[in-house]
Parts: structure tokens; C-alpha cells; sequence
């Protein structure tokens, strides 16, 4: 939800209240949260942006005035479907409900890729900026490349569907036994262990770019068919042979798969991207799409492509569609004046818990609590003993990675805690890394970080340097590197007080730092979501704001 000067105001995911993961239902929960937050109703709501346009399906009516006079909701499809097929097409639709007070609520729909777009565009602080965009797919095309300057925004380029960067990395996905559309970050964590030679030359010609545009090999994939089990089909087990069952633990074979396609997909987007460069010559770029979840590519990029200055954000996936059709609808629909602000550095977009709330769940749970009269030292012991700690401070996280507000923290200098975190809270794969959170002021000391890079939200990889490597074995991964949270004291700054306090124990301003849910669930939200997840898992101990729980 956006408010009159078109800053976020709050913002929330469906799962998070639902407690359902990845929840596919119309965002009930999430509109009175965002509602109540802001302290409004919805009948003050004048605009309402949807991050999918229908536009481009009207075309195909398939039911009858008769079929619509029994369900009588169906009539507003039905006109919709016929009027744009007399017309031979729409690219748009805006729709008006009125409300029994009479108040006109407007709704409108943007193009998928535009509202990924503005996601990262409108909150990059940039006037001028190249674009990329790519996922799995949107309406009618899988991405979208172009460019901002003072003339406008211009679309350069846009594949359609079923040539898909993000659905290419999902089928090896599925190959590798693994679940599309969801565990590609998995397979992403699996490629450090692989050799990337093996494959990459069987793999290498299955996709292929022309300037601003790529083309797989269909002979090799099916995730466009509905009519299939797989995302791949029987020529790619021909090529690489059978595919390893779902549950099954990978071998060397799958390691040097995914370093393979990782690779490929790597390359491909370097490639467009210098492409687009030397059409437009700007030296700043911003992406979004899931396909830019993959925090390796993204670590790479100023190092791989002529451009100066990138940003990505804290939700390139769906979970940002929200707040980008928003943005893109206030900017390019709506036409109101756009203030240039600086960049985004952060998204605690939920609404924050009264000290009395947290306090009210704790007594009706009849729990034993504490607290500290210094609850930053307190916290820092337990972690330097090698405490596994929830914490749950202000305002909650949009999107997919916790940082610092909705956290599991651990001590990142033993060498057994990466393997205790994943096998005893969170219950997931042993292989899995962990996020290191450094002051984003002392980030040099421990990684190879380009001059003037940050990593906010999470979303990049870089290598640690030698002597981080062994400081901080629980946070590094295979490969030796780490996927870096720079923390911003402006923005964060109890957490960044807790890896100052941390420093004195351990010597090391950095906390392992993971998201608070188990394995299979969304992300805590509310202080009993926390309880819940704490008295469920193996956590040692619990900061609920300025509470302290221990087992």
C-alpha cells in the first residue's frame, strides 16, 4: 500500500498471515492488514494495481449468454471476452466498483514484467538506468529489456514465452530431483560443489542469444506443454540419462550439472546485458524477475557487464508485484509527480507490535520470560556460548530473506553450527549455506566486494577473503563464499548495536543469519508466530522484543 507521496507504507504477503507457504489465494489477510495498518478502510482505497493483465487472453471467449446468465457473475467476462474480440484485441483494462456508500474504487492492470520493472526502477533512486527483466514467465513473454532516460521509458525487447530463462533453470530444477518454481535456489547452493566443464559442453548449445534475445531448444524441454509430466523432456535424459528421483540424494553427476547450467544462465545474462549496453551506453541498470533471486549471478554482475552501477532490491520475485504495480500505476497510469528519491535500503514494510501485544501473548501462554536491563549485552552472551537465538524486533520483512527484523541468529566462528542450525531448527538439507550479516561499514575486512557495493537485502554472493574463510566457518560456503547482508545501522539499528556487541565477545562484527520459520513454512510474522516456531524447534533461546526466552 502505497500513501499520497507514493512511499510504501506497509506491506505484507498473503503466507505470512495465512501460514500457508507460498499461498496462491486472493490476498484476503493481506488487504486488512495493510488496511488496518495504515488506518484506513478500504472504501478510502481510490486505486487498486494488479501485477498480471488479462488483456491478452480476452480473445478466446469460451462460454455462452446462457452459461453466464446461471452463474450471473460470469456476464462481466463474457462482455469483456466478446467486446474484445469484436474489436480484434485490447492491451489493457480498467474495471470501476462503487460501493454501497457510493464511493468509486478504480481497479487496474499492469503487464507482469512492468510491475517488476517498477519494483526495482522506482526504488533504485535513479533518473536514467537500462532495465532487465526475467522470470519464468508473464502474460504473453518471459522478460523485458529497455531503457529510462529524460525522453521516457523504452521498451528494447521482450522474448515470448516459451523461451524462458527462469523456466530453463526450473527444468534442471526438476531434473535434479528438486521442486520447480521453488527450490531453484537450492540447486543454485549445489553448483559450488560442481565442476562446471563437465557438462557445459553438452549443455551450452540448448539456449543461444541474438542480441537482445535467446532461444532454447525446445527439443529438450516441455514445461510449455500441459499434457506432460516434466519440465524436460526424454531428449534431455538421452543427453545427460535419468534423472534423479525426487528425495534422492545428489551425486558428483548433479553437482557438475547445475555448475553447468548456473554457468550457462550466468553467461546468457551477461551476454544480453553487454548487448543492451552497447545499444544505450548508460552506466547504471536495474533488474528484477525471480530468475534475479539467484544471488551468485547477482554478485557477479559489476565484475561480468560494462555497467557502473546496479540495482536489484529486496523482492525481484512475485512477492515485489505488489508494490511494483503500485508504483508503476501511481508513476505511468495515474501520472502523479514523482519525487526522485534515494535508493531503497531497506523493506520493513509490515506494521510493527506494541511492547503490550508481546507482552499479552507471553502471560496467555503462561511462559517464563526476562528482561534484561541490557538486552543487546544479554543477547550477545548467549550467541558467543553458541546459542542458536529467534529474533523478532520492529517491523517485519517483504519478501523472502530475513534481515535482522524476523531473524535466527547463530555464532558463525564454529565449525559445527551451520550443520546445528539445518538439522535441528530448521530442518532442511545439510548442504544449504548460510547468510553472513556484517556492519556494512566493515563488510572490506571480510569479503572481495567491489568499491562502492552493498548487498541490503541480501541478494548477493561474494567470496570471503582467506582469513574470513577460516574466522567464519559456518557461514561460508563450498566454494568459499558467502551470500552478504551489509547491515545499515540508519535503517537497522538494534541489530547493527548486536554485531558491534557480538565483536567484543568474539572479535568478529558478523552473525549467521537466517530466516525465523522451519523448513516448509513462512516466515514468523506475528509474536505468536515466534512462539510457535520457538517452542517447536530446537532454538535455545528467544528475543521477542524486549523480552528474552530460554529453554
Amino acid at each position: 500500500m502505497l500513501g499520497p507521496d507514493g512511499r510504501v507504507r506497509v506491506a505484507i504477503a498473503e503466507e505470512r498471515l495465512s501460514r500457508v507457504k507460498q499461498d496462491k489465494s486472493f490476498p484476503r489477510l493481506a488487504i486488512r492488514y495493510c488496511c488496518e495498518a495504515a488506518g484506513i478502510e478500504l472504501t478510502d482505497v481510490a486505486d487498486v494495481f494488479i501485477g498480471w493483465n488479462p488483456a491478452p487472453y480476452l480473445l478466446q471467449p469460451q462460454q455462452t449468454l446462457a452459461d453466464a446468465f446461471q452463474n450471473r457473475g460470469k456476464l462481466a467476462q463474457l462482455t469483456l471476452n466478446e467486446l474484445a474480440a469484436l474489436q480484434g484485441g485490447v492491451s489493457s483494462i480498467g474495471q470501476t466498483l462503487t460501493g454501497a456508500a457510493g464511493t468509486p474504487m478504480r481497479l487496474h492492470y499492469v503487464d507482469h514484467h512492468r510491475a517488476h520493472l517498477a519494483n526495482a526502477l522506482l526504488q533504485s533512486g535513479f533518473a536514467e538506468a537500462d532495465f532487465f527483466v526475467a522470470d519464468g514467465f508473464g502474460e504473453t513473454t518471459t522478460g523485458l529489456m529497455g531503457t529510462v532516460t529524460a525522453a521516457g521509458l523504452q521498451e528494447l525487447a521482450a522474448n515470448r514465452t516459451p523461451h524462458s530463462l527462469g523456466l530453463f533453470y526450473g527444468a534442471f530444477t526438476e531434473f535434479l530431483g528438486f521442486r520447480p518454481n521453488g527450490d531453484e535456489w537450492k540447486i543454485m547452493a549445489l553448483a559450488a560443489r560442481g565442476n562446471p566443464q563437465t557438462y557445459y559442453e553438452a549443455l551450452r548449445p540448448l539456449i543461444q542469444v541474438n542480441g537482445l534475445h535467446f532461444e532454447l531448444d525446445l527439443r529438450y524441454f516441455e514445461f510449455f506443454l500441459f499434457f506432460t509430466p516434466h519440465y524436460y523432456s526424454p531428449k534431455l535424459v538421452e543427453l545427460l540419462g535419468p534423472a534423479l528421483p525426487a528425495g534422492a540424494g545428489p551425486t558428483q553427476r548433479e553437482f557438475d550439472i547445475v555448475a553447468a547450467v548456473q554457468r550457462i544462465t550466468e553467461e546468457v545474462v551477461f551476454e544480453l546485458l553487454g548487448n543492451l549496453h552497447a545499444r544505450t551506453g548508460q552506466r547504471r541498470l536495474v533488474l528484477g524477475g525471480g530468475l534475479l533471486m539467484n544471488s551468485v549471478l547477482n554478485g557477479k554482475l559489476t565484475r561480468h557487464t560494462p555497467y557502473q552501477e546496479i540495482f536489484i532490491g529486496a523482492t525481484p520475485d512475485d512477492t515485489g508485484i505488489s508494490v511494483g504495480s503500485a508504483l508503476y500505476g501511481r508513476q505511468y497510469v495515474l501520472n502523479l509527480p514523482a519525487e526522485l528519491r534515494p535508493a531503497s535500503t531497506h523493506n520493513f514494510f509490515g506494521r510493527e507490535y506494541a511492547v503490550v501485544e508481546i507482552e499479552a501473548e507471553l502471560r496467555r501462554r503462561k511462559l517464563t520470560y526476562d528482561c534484561p536491563p541490557d538486552l543487546i549485552e544479554a543477547t550477545a552472551a548467549l550467541l558467543h556460548e553458541g546459542r542458536v537465538v529467534g529474533w523478532f524486533q520492529g517491523a517485519s520483512e517483504l519478501g523472502q530473506r530475513a534481515l535482522g527484523h524476523r531473524s535466527i541468529l547463530a555464532n558463525p566462528t564454529l565449525p559445527d553450527m551451520k550443520a546445528r542450525v539445518n538439522a535441528s531448527i530448521k530442518y532442511r538439507e545439510a548442504f544449504r549455506p548460510f547468510a553472513p550479516a556484517v556492519p556494512q561499514e566493515r563488510q572490506a575486512e571480510f569479503f572481495e566486494v567491489p568499491a562502492g557495493e552493498t548487498a541490503f537485502f541480501m541478494e548477493k554472493v561474494f567470496p570471503l577473503l582467506p582469513p574470513a574463510r577460516q574466522r567464519l566457518p559456518a557461514v561460508t560456503h563450498d566454494d568459499g563464499t558467502g551470500r552478504l547482508q551489509s547491515v545499515r545501522a540508519d535503517d537497522n539499528a538494534l541489530f547493527h548495536e548486536l554485531l558491534l556487541a557480538f565483536e567484543k565477545r568474539s572479535g568478529v562484527p558478523v552473525l549467521l543469519n537466517t530466516s525465523f520459520n522451519l523448513n516448509g513454512m513462512p516466515m514468523v510474522e506475528s509474536p505468536a508466530d515466534a512462539l510457535d516456531c520457538y517452542l517447536r524447534s530446537g532454538l535455545d533461546a528467544l528475543v521477542l522484543g524486549p523480552y528474552l526466552l530460554r529453554k
